[in-house]
């Protein structure tokens, strides 16, 4: 069955392979350098004996004349090798006369030659290559200086390399074919565990995001798999708290859809106009708060999925505390609230999206207007301090006690003083936001003291 290349088995055994038929060249070379040049000495060696050999049973007589005193069928003897064509020749070097040879060597060697020590030569007689083994002779008993070589074709020679050449190639690629085949092995059981947690994830149902066991995987993938287990450990926590989400969303549309269900039911028993239109009244409050509460779940989803590397833009917060206070006012008046803004010139910018800093300080203001005091103030301030913008919303209202302001944030939580038509999620909204922008949040409120949410996020200007 054909392995995909994108198979980490597959892809370490191609790596550790290709690694190994470097390696495997380089050892070829090596070792065949090496057999060649130790099975030349081998050869060099037999000849240079051959040379010594004869070199021995050369002798001069009284009348100082060369005598080569060998007879014929030991000279055939010495200088027989199947197969190969071997010719000596030896040389009165006094006057450079060829005493004896059965073949031309070629020229003399000039190299100086220290007597009794080998030398060699490579001669190309004809069509054929030669080596040549020669030294330098003194002849007893007038100190007869002689040179006695002898060469022997390399067909030998050529058959050793070739053999020694195609043993080392087979030898290797034999070792690598079965490191290779060892290494897949190996590799397929180093990741066995990792077949058998893919097994577990694949048996599991999509609710259980419990840890996966790691005590049996490779060191290098432990890595990976506590990051996977950190990611469902975050997406249990995501899933349960949209669960909880979700119930209370539901929880919270039930009451106006009821409400509307009830009152529409007693507007259509009902004959009096009176009752009708308060039948109506009540129909439109519930529309009213089921809408606000569907706006504020819509805001906060919105605000849960901004990615601020993607949707990030310049936002001046001067300007949107301006806007969101002229957007308040008939609330304000309303209620008979002086609502007023303090800012700093310039320096207010800040990176964010505009809508969603638009429904944070709105959210804000908000709560402020309907937890103020009636014919209080509620004050919006923005300025810069130091590296940050500073965005502060402060009423004189009732405050809020050590318990709500624990839990204040907390979506669908409302203290029991919160007016009717509240849905648990503005400040929640606010917290969301503020995070999703590095911004930070804090609560300063006492009971009869009045509340100050104060958020700091980092300037985008020097």
């Amino acid at each position: 069955m054909a392995i995909p290349m994108n198979s980490l088995r597959a892809r370490l055994t191609a790596r550790l392979g290709l690694a190994l038929a470097v390696i495997g060249v380089f050892g070829t070379i090596v070792a065949y350098t090496l057999g060649v040049k130790y099975a030349n000495l081998a050869y060099d060696q037999a000849l240079f004996d051959d040379v010594t050999t004869l070199a021995g049973q050369i002798s001069v007589d009284e009348h100082g004349s060369t005598l080569l005193n060998l007879p014929t069928a030991a000279l055939k003897w010495l200088l027989a090798d199947e197969g190969e064509i071997v010719i000596f020749r030896v040389t009165d070097l006094r006057t450079r006369r060829i005493v004896a040879s059965n073949g031309d060597l070629g020229n003399f060697s000039d190299d100086p030659v220290v007597t009794g020590q080998p030398a060699y030569r490579d001669v190309r007689n004809g069509r054929q290559n030669l080596r040549v083994a020669y030294t330098r002779y003194v002849a007893a008993p007038n100190d007869v200086p002689l040179l006695v070589e002898i060469g022997e074709t390399t067909g030998k020679r050529d058959r050793m390399t070739r053999a020694i050449f195609a043993g080392t190639v087979l030898f290797m690629a034999t070792m690598i074919a079965v490191a290779v085949g060892l290494v897949w092995r190996g590799v397929a059981t180093a990741l066995a565990p990792l077949k058998l947690l893919e097994s577990e994830a694949t048996q599991r149902s999509g609710t259980d995001l419990k840890p996966l066991d790691a005590v049996n995987a490779p060191e290098e993938v432990r890595g990976l798999i506590d990051a996977i287990n950190r990611l469902m450990a975050r997406v249990s926590s995501v899933m349960e708290s949209q669960s909880h989400f979700i119930a209370n969303a539901a929880h919270q549309l039930r009451t106006p859809l009821a409400g509307l269900r009830l009152q529409a039911q007693l507007a259509s028993k009902t004959t009096q106009p009176e009752t009708m239109r308060d039948s109506l009244a009540e129909v439109e409050a519930s529309a009213a708060r089921a809408a606000h509460l569907i706006d504020q779940i819509l805001v906060l989803s919105r605000a849960e999925a901004a990615d601020p590397l993607v949707d990030s833009q310049i936002v001046d917060l001067g300007r949107i505390s301006r806007q969101v206070i002229e957007q308040y006012l008939p609330l304000a008046d309303q209620r008979r609230i002086d609502l007023g803004y303090e800012g700093g010139a310039g320096g207010l910018e800040v990176a964010g999206n505009e809508v969603l800093f638009t429904e944070l300080l709105g959210n804000l203001v908000d709560n402020a207007l309907r937890y103020g005091k009636e014919a209080g103030h509620v004050t919006v301030e923005t300025r810069k301090d130091g590296d940050e913008v500073l965005l502060m919303v402060s009423d004189d209202g009732a405050g809020f006690t050590d318990i709500d302001r624990d839990q204040v944030f907390q979506r669908f939580y409302r203290p029991d003083s919160s007016p009717q038509g509240g849905a648990g999620l503005g400040l929640a909204i606010v917290r969301e936001i503020a995070e999703r922008y590095s911004g930070h949040l804090t609560l300063e409120s006492a009971p009869g003291h009045g509340s100050r949410f104060e958020l700091r996020f980092p300037c985008v200007t020097p």
